[in-house]
C-alpha cells in the first residue's frame, strides 16, 4: 500500500467531529421533515374544515364554543403557513445574489406580518445602512420566518425589536423577543435560515438577548 492511500485510508477511518454530526442530524431532520409535509398540510387542511363546520352549525348563544373554534381555526391556518413556508425555504434554488435595501426588505417582511404582530409591541432601531450583498426573495422569507419564530416565544402582548445598523464591512439586522423562555439556540427553522443567508456570504448567530429572550442577529456583507 502506498503512501498516499495509507493517509488516504486514515483519512477516511476518521470519525467526524461533533459539527459533522449535529450538520447531519439536521439534514436528517429536514429530510423527514419535508417526506411528511404532504400529509401534515393535507391533515392540518381537514382539521380547519372540520372545524369550520362545526362553527357553522353552533348556535349564536354558544358564544365561547364559536369563539373557540375560531381560535383553532386561526391557529391551524398559522401552522400551515409556518410549515409551507419553511419547507419553501428549505428547498433548494438558484441565488440572485445582488445589492438590496436592507431596510426595505425588512419592512415588507413586517407588512406581510401585520396582522400576526399586531397584538405586539414593536419596537424599531433601524438606522441608514449601505446597500447589502442577499437574494432579496430568500432573505425576506428568512425575515418572515425568524418574526414569526420571535412571535411564537414572545409573551402575551410582549415585545419584539427589530434593529438595523451597519458593521465594519457588513449590514447586520437584528430579531429579538422577550421570552419569557429563550428558544432553543439551534432549531430546524434556524438551521435553514442560516444555510440559505451563509448561501449569499453572510452569517446568522443567535442568543440570549437583553430583553429576556432570543436575539437573532443577521450579518450580510456590505455591497
Amino acid at each position: 500500500m502506498t503512501l498516499a492511500r495509507r493517509k488516504l485510508g486514515s483519512a477516511a477511518a476518521t470519525p467526524p467531529g461533533p459539527e459533522a454530526l449535529e450538520l447531519q442530524r439536521f439534514a436528517n431532520a429536514g429530510r423527514l421533515a419535508a417526506a411528511v409535509s404532504n400529509e401534515l398540510l393535507s391533515a392540518l387542511g381537514m382539521a380547519h374544515t372540520e372545524i369550520g363546520l362545526l362553527f357553522e352549525r353552533l348556535p349564536t348563544a354558544e358564544g365561547d364554543l364559536r369563539d373557540a373554534a375560531a381560535d383553532a381555526r386561526s391557529s391551524l391556518s398559522r401552522a400551515a403557513a409556518r410549515i409551507a413556508s419553511v419547507l419553501s425555504l428549505a428547498r433548494p434554488r438558484s441565488m440572485a445574489v445582488a445589492p438590496v435595501d436592507a431596510a426595505e426588505v425588512l419592512e415588507a417582511a413586517l407588512f406581510d406580518l401585520e396582522a400576526r404582530l399586531r397584538r405586539f409591541s414593536l419596537q424599531r432601531d433601524l438606522r441608514q445602512v449601505p446597500p447589502a450583498l442577499a437574494d432579496r426573495g430568500a432573505l425576506l422569507q428568512t425575515l418572515v420566518s425568524l418574526l414569526l419564530d420571535a412571535a411564537d416565544a414572545a409573551q402575551p402582548r410582549g415585545r419584539i425589536r427589530v434593529s438595523l445598523r451597519e458593521e465594519t464591512g457588513s449590514v447586520a439586522l437584528g430579531i429579538e423577543d422577550d421570552g419569557p423562555v429563550p428558544l432553543a439556540p439551534k432549531t430546524l427553522v434556524l438551521w435553514i435560515c442560516h444555510n440559505v443567508v451563509h448561501s449569499f456570504g453572510g452569517e446568522l448567530s443567535a442568543r440570549s438577548g437583553a430583553m429576556g429572550g432570543r436575539l437573532v442577529t443577521i450579518r450580510l456583507p456590505a455591497a
